[in-house]
């Protein structure tokens, strides 16, 4: 059983990514193989996402196109970022960037990161796509519409966007 304080790290290596294989992962986190009640619910918000291979490239990893691809399909057939994901890490907001159509990226002298555009109405759809497999995997898990409430919020938070609480408590 997971405790509060673990974390899921999965590291994709450079060949699963170029090979976009993800049988290894399925097989244990697959819709198939996952359990359902309490100990899905304990899952909820601990997965962290690696890429190992392309430490030596300075690129951010949702400008290359190689892991671009491999995200795009592992969203393909496992869409439930929203609900396994830790939120307290860039994890998902990188997977998301993978996604987006048109990025454009660049760096300011002296600054540590770089920074990204995207057009904001992309994000929106990402976003209002997922709800979806969220919730099907927060009933699988016998969570209450609280929890839901809880967790869309702190997606919305997570992306930097404005939750009014009062108006989506009822639109739901």
């Amino acid at each position: 059983m997971i405790r509060p304080d673990d974390a899921i790290a999965v590291m994709f290596s450079k060949e699963q990514v170029r090979q976009r294989k993800l049988a290894h992962f399925l097989k244990t986190f697959g819709t198939d193989a996952l359990p359902d009640g309490t100990e899905l619910a304990a899952m909820m918000g601990k997965f962290q996402f690696f890429i190992d291979g392309w430490n030596h490239v300075p690129d951010e990893i949702y400008a290359i196109p190689e892991i671009r691809k491999f995200y795009q399909h592992f969203y393909e057939v496992w869409p439930y970022w929203f609900f396994f994901c830790d939120l307290h890490t860039e994890t998902l907001q990188m997977m998301t960037l993978c996604l987006l159509p048109s990025l454009k990226g660049f760096k300011r002298v002296g600054e540590p990161k770089a920074a990204v555009e995207y057009d904001p109405l992309d994000l929106v759809r990402f976003i209002e796509k997922n709800f979806g497999p969220l919730n099907a995997m927060m009933e699988r898990a016998g969570m209450s519409e609280m929890d839901i409430y809880h967790r869309t919020r702190d997606i919305f938070l997570y992306y930097g966007l404005p939750f009014d609480a009062e108006w989506n408590l009822f639109h739901l």
